[in-house]
């Protein structure tokens, strides 16, 4: 499902997303995250991906996070970002901005992305030593062998577990000699 918000959704949704993005970009959003943020895009993965290929870390674990915009609600996505707004009055026009959603991360809304973000983060956090990239709710794990690929998968699909998602098995696989360009296309 997607919606198609009224032009005062889209601005009032906006308007939420320029006051928390300044906040999840001041810490909360791993320096490796590209995609939904203020100069961050497939290009930023890419660039971020070659470097690690030229390093010789050639072995990818590649997940794509499965339905990464459903199963929450208007209560729980509030929860997400009282972990890192304190505002009360913010936060409850929040929660009644989202309640006037078929779900809070529905694609099509102006939050949607930031939102995706802003879930994946604690699972982000979990991974922080690992050469890692990850594109909007695609996470590419760089190894030098099929061992340390295998390992990084693990600890990759049992961080998003940790937020109550699973790892697309039709899309999720270990790479050897992945070509950057490869990595972050929709539906690869």
């Amino acid at each position: 499902m997607c919606v198609i918000p009224t032009v005062e959704d889209r601005l009032v949704h906006r308007a939420m997303r320029n006051a928390i993005d300044h906040i999840l970009e001041g810490g909360v959003l791993a320096p490796w995250v590209s995609g939904y943020r203020p100069r961050r895009n497939r290009l930023t993965a890419l660039r971020q991906a070659m470097t690690y290929l030229d390093k010789g870390f050639n072995w990818v674990a590649d997940i794509d996070v499965a339905r990464v915009s459903e199963g929450s609600n208007a209560d729980e996505v509030t929860g997400w970002l009282a972990e890192h707004v304190h505002d009360g009055k913010f936060l409850d026009r929040f929660r009644t901005a989202l309640s006037g959603l078929p779900y809070p991360l529905v694609p099509g809304t102006g939050l949607a992305p930031t939102l995706i973000n802003l879930r994946l983060a604690p699972a982000d956090r979990l991974l922080s030593d690992l050469r890692i990239v990850r594109f909007v709710d695609n996470y590419c794990a760089f190894t030098a062998g099929h061992a340390e690929a295998r390992q990084a998968m693990n600890r990759i699909e049992r961080a998003i577990e940790e937020v109550g998602l699973a790892a697309n098995p039709r899309k999720s696989r270990i790479r050897t000699s992945a070509c950057a360009e490869d990595l972050f296309l929709i539906d690869g």
